[in-house]
């Protein structure tokens, strides 16, 4: 719906389902798209069988409060609506130490899928320790134990290919596999549905599918989103951004969309142009350097607004060659080097990745809407960030930094999310419309 108010064009959405109900606020004001949306779930350890008529009836009137009160906020979740709780290391015995934790993914009971080295091929699930550190001592941060595994895959086809992407899929653990020197460039299998399974293909073998695009990460959409944007059973996301974007690879972060039981079956939600000769320089991914890597992603719901958020390390500058060579400190090898580098987390707001499935803007035309910097990881100047992944029961975002311990292992930062304010106090946030 759209309405006018004075002199703010508004556009209001009421959206409701037995699971959630969603109240959204889109102004343009100014010339600024702003955004606000207020959201009320149904628990699963809710009772009832969601919401009614009145739920509705009193998501109308919060429409006209919401339109009548003050301006919006800008758009969606950013970095200031986090607060860090501290962080965690990962039990530790024999080759078990070298965690690089390109993936970490969310279980089904609420712990954590994580990947063991990118070339031990293996998964575990760990839990959670209760009260992480904010100490930047390694052996001072509380352990998180193994519950499961290791779980040995049958490895990953390539070059030099790595397991990073890793997603709970019921019970199980649903893995991909990324090549970061696919330079034939060759058409090959990437997923995984659990870690005993063959590896799949992801999409067809034409552009702008490609494995250089897939791998890094892997998270679920949320079905509300899958089921309004007629995704059918694609449910599952996978990226990747090879360095130069060269060789059906991005300049910059990808998306795309598969049916985990049929990952031939996929659609592009973002990508960005390889542009050679050109960029670096005049990119559709503002900023961008060949040395960019993105390795963590995941979806985030909140009062505040969603976000798709991409986890990695930002290049300052391209230059090919040594270490020293290109003046890197922190890297010695022959390849790509970007020195200074920064930790960032980029927020995509879904509404543009609708507006690519729609029609109205290209895959490579949609760009972060915010960047934070999280200044909490150990390594600042070297930073090594791996996988991301968003508990939306507990509102806690987790952020996997790599090779952080004397002997390389990773940790797992942790971050709380800051709800928006809530409205009622008589549990009508919870979907309890009794007292209605």
């Amino acid at each position: 719906m759209v309405g006018t108010l004075s002199d703010r064009l508004v556009r209001y959405d009421l959206d409701h389902s037995p699971e959630s109900l969603t109240l959204g606020l889109r102004e343009n004001k100014g010339g600024a798209q702003m955004k606000s949306s207020l959201e009320f779930r149904r628990k699963r350890r809710w009772g009832g069988s969601g919401f009614g008529g009145k739920s509705v009836l009193v998501a109308a009137i919060l429409m006209v409060v919401m339109i009548s009160g003050a301006g919006a906020r800008d758009v969606g979740v950013t970095g200031t609506d986090f607060s860090y709780l501290g962080a965690f290391r990962l039990e530790c015995a024999g080759d078990w130490c070298s965690y690089n934790l390109d993936g970490v993914g969310l279980a089904a009971d609420g712990s954590l899928w994580v990947t063991d080295h990118v070339y031990d091929y293996t998964v575990r699930r760990v839990g959670i320790p209760a009260a992480p550190s904010s100490s930047q001592v390694f052996g001072d941060l509380p352990e998180a134990a193994t519950l499961e595994g290791p779980l040995t895959t049958t490895g990953c086809p390539g070059t030099a290919a790595e397991l990073c992407g890793v997603s709970g899929v019921g019970t199980e653990a649903a893995t991909t596999c990324r090549d970061y020197y696919n330079v034939a460039p060759v058409y090959q299998a990437v997923y995984r549905r659990r870690p005993a399974a063959a590896l799949e293909e992801i999409g067809p073998q034409s552009d702008p599918f490609h494995p250089n695009k897939y791998g890094a990460y892997l998270f679920a959409l949320p079905l509300h989103w899958v089921t309004a944007q007629g995704l059918g059973s694609k449910t599952m996301v996978t990226g990747f951004s090879r360095e130069a974007g060269a060789f059906g690879g991005s300049q910059g972060p990808s998306l795309f969309a598969f049916d985990p039981d049929n990952p031939a079956d996929a659609v592009d939600l973002l990508w960005y142009r390889e542009i050679y000769p050109g960029c670096p320089g005049s990119c559709d991914f503002p900023g961008y350097e060949s040395v960019d890597s993105w390795m963590g992603a995941d979806w985030v719901r909140s009062t505040i607004g969603d976000a798709v958020l991409v986890s990695g390390v930002k290049g300052g500058s391209t230059c090919y060659g040594t270490g020293a060579a290109c003046s890197d400190p922190c890297r010695d090898s022959q390849g790509y080097h970007g020195y200074p580098y920064t930790p960032q987390i980029l927020f995509y707001d879904p509404a543009d990745l609708e507006a690519r499935l729609a029609g109205t803007v290209e895959p490579y035309e949609v760009l972060p809407y915010a960047t934070w910097v999280p200044s909490e990881l150990w390594a600042q100047e070297c930073p090594n960030v791996g996988g991301l992944v968003f508990d939306e029961d507990g509102g806690r975002l987790y952020v996997a930094e790599r090779l952080a311990g004397p002997y390389g292992e990773g940790i797992v930062h942790v971050y709380q999310l800051r709800e928006a304010e809530l409205i009622f106090g008589d549990g009508f946030e919870s979907g309890n419309t009794s007292a209605w």
